[in-house]
């Protein structure tokens, strides 16, 4: 197969994509590439598709250009990927999440193969990835949309990891963590297709709900892809929109915008730095002909990449949350 010798992130997936538009079906989307997939720690995106039916990874490797396929699970059950750097190594591990369960399978690249695991959260819960305490890796949390509240690790003064509950977002919302505020630490951010608006709730502000900041961009259907497209070490308010295939972007240093056309009607899309030099390229996967598309827009390439996968498989970079 041949494919680039750069890319991938992070996901957690829902095995469903853009279908039947409907007033009376909310649908809600997001991409969280914004914690990138670095499985060989060399500073590249690598790219993978999940296969949700077989809980098999398909994945290439930017170090060694090579092609591989992993087999997680020999259960019946389905797991979700929430691919991040949890040990502090400079790698990404590979993370799953059970969502009948509340399971995390952790397989830490600091370890000795024996996956680590842990209940946290349940039925209904999204589990996305935090670092509100500024370390060198990230933590399992989850976020609880019918609760409108995010279940996180935080560092006590003692050292030792505990709860940390915080409040914001309603059962609709789009939500992810990132550094909007550039402190290093995870910032809790929720999208509210509703009305277009994001809400933010800041580690500089120690999350106090009160202080919350509220910036409207983008309408319903929009699906975000939000990431530090700019290089400044604040992640960015961006969202794709099907409709036009178009990229909108809000910085998070001055609240400029700017605009990109890119994609295709059925593409998933995410983002990633596959050239190393600090800036995410836009990506996108179309699961029904199974090619990736990359653009460059500082040097204004486009690539394309046939994929030889099954018909089902979702990119695993990207994070797809539904609510009817």
């Amino acid at each position: 197969m041949k494919i680039p010798a750069i890319l991938s992130m992070l996901l957690f997936v829902i095995p469903m994509w853009l279908t039947d538009f409907t007033k009376d079906k909310l649908v809600v989307f997001a991409s969280l590439s914004y914690y990138s997939c670095d499985f060989d720690g060399d500073k590249l995106t690598d790219l993978a598709v999940w296969d949700s039916n077989s809980n098999k990874l398909y994945f290439q490797l930017t170090s060694d250009r090579k092609f591989y396929e992993k087999q997680f699970f020999d259960n019946n059950l389905s797991y979700q990927p929430v691919f991040a750097d949890y040990d502090g190594d400079g790698k990404t591990d590979f993370t799953f999440f059970q969502p009948d369960s509340g399971e995390w399978v952790l397989y830490l690249t600091s370890g000795v193969g024996v996956p680590k695991k842990m209940f946290v959260g349940s039925i209904g819960d999204l589990p996305i990835p935090s670092n509100i305490d500024g370390d060198k890796s990230y933590d399992v949390g989850i976020w609880r949309p019918n609760a409108g509240g995010w279940y996180l690790s935080n560092i006590s003064e003692a050292g030792g990891k505990v709860p940390k509950i915080i409040y914001e977002g309603s059962y609709q919302d789009s939500a992810f963590t990132g550094d909007y505020d550039g402190d290093g630490k995870s910032d809790l951010i929720v999208w509210r297709p509703d009305d277009g608006v994001w809400h933010i709730v800041k580690s500089t502000t120690s999350f106090n709900f009160n202080q919350t900041e509220h910036i409207q961009h983008g309408k319903e259907w929009d699906i975000i892809v939000p990431n530090d497209y700019d290089g400044d070490g604040k992640c960015d308010l961006v969202l794709w929109r099907k409709s036009n295939q178009t990229w909108y972007f809000k910085y998070a240093k001055d609240g400029s915008q700017n605009e990109i056309k890119f994609g295709g009607v059925n593409d998933i899309p995410a983002s990633g730095d596959i050239d190393g030099d600090g800036i995410p390229e836009l990506i996108t996967w179309d699961p029904g002909v199974k090619k990736w598309n990359v653009l460059n827009f500082k040097k204004q390439e486009l690539f394309s990449y046939q994929w030889n996968v099954p018909g089902n498989c979702v990119s695993a970079i990207s994070v797809l949350q539904r609510n009817e």
